[in-house]
């Protein structure tokens, strides 16, 4: 009597045990799925690769009026303040050094992550690569524009993923960053045109009539360092005007 409810015992353990294997196989099998191009999303990937490498250079752009590297600027407090207006003469305005501005801008933030937006992509081929995916690329179309509220990152580069019978193509990496840099910008060439015209900028009304900015002056060494903060961010706009350093009644 006990030898049979030893072996029914076995039994019932030894069909227990099948049907969780078989259980367990079914999960397996259906965990087990292929990733597709869609799935891995390289598009979002490259986005924020190159969102990130935008928006350090920005930072550059800000704390160097413009500039990855000033390249006319005076020392103060452990900062080199780039002047966007300079004038020797101690008594004549100074001289818009960059009246382009904005393009300059444009053109320093390209020029700054254009290495970084390719390692973006490289990282993505590899990435794709080690999965087993063949990736196939063309030419890489690459610009930076300042707009209101944001700065556009325009970025076109046709990419193929493929792996057997699945495919899929992407052409359009554009997308971009909330920044008041193209206002702060603005703001600065407004205090260049006034100090070039009359050696000043009324920074005080100007605050009036825009509260949502921040001026802050302080002359130094016959300079005037500029700080332009925009309230609603903490973003600042740094940078340095020698302009009449002599000027009386002002």
């Amino acid at each position: 009597m006990n030898n049979k409810k030893g072996q029914l015992t076995i039994f019932i353990i030894v069909a227990i045990l099948i049907v969780v294997g078989i259980v367990a196989a079914f999960w397996l099998m259906g965990s087990v799925t292929t990733e597709t191009p869609a799935d891995l999303n390289p598009k979002q990937f490259v986005q924020k690769c190159v969102r990130d490498a935008v928006e350090d250079s920005i930072e550059k752009m800000f704390e160097n009026g413009g500039q990855r590297i000033p390249t006319q600027a005076i020392a103060y407090q452990g900062h080199e303040w780039n002047y966007l207006c300079y004038q020797a003469d101690y008594y004549q305005g100074c001289y818009n050094l960059h009246p382009m501005l904005e393009f300059l801008i444009e053109e320093e933030i390209k020029e700054d992550t254009k290495d970084e937006v390719q390692a973006c992509f490289d990282d993505m081929r590899e990435d794709l690569d080690n999965k087993g995916f063949d990736v196939t690329g063309g030419a890489t179309e690459y610009s930076i524009n300042l707009m209101p509220g944001n700065v556009e990152i325009n970025l076109k580069k046709r990419v193929d993923v493929v792996r057997g019978e699945s495919s899929q193509n992407f052409n359009d990496f554009d997308t971009s960053i909330l920044s008041p840099m193209y206002e702060l910008m603005r703001i600065a060439r407004e205090v260049v045109n006034s100090e070039s015209q009359f050696c000043h900028f009324e920074y005080n009304g100007y605050m009036l009539l825009y509260p949502e900015y921040e001026i802050r002056r302080i002359d130094y060494s016959d300079s005037k360092i500029y700080r332009l903060i925009d309230r609603r961010t903490g973003a600042e706009f740094k940078f340095a005007v020698r302009s009449c350093a002599f000027a009386p009644g002002i």
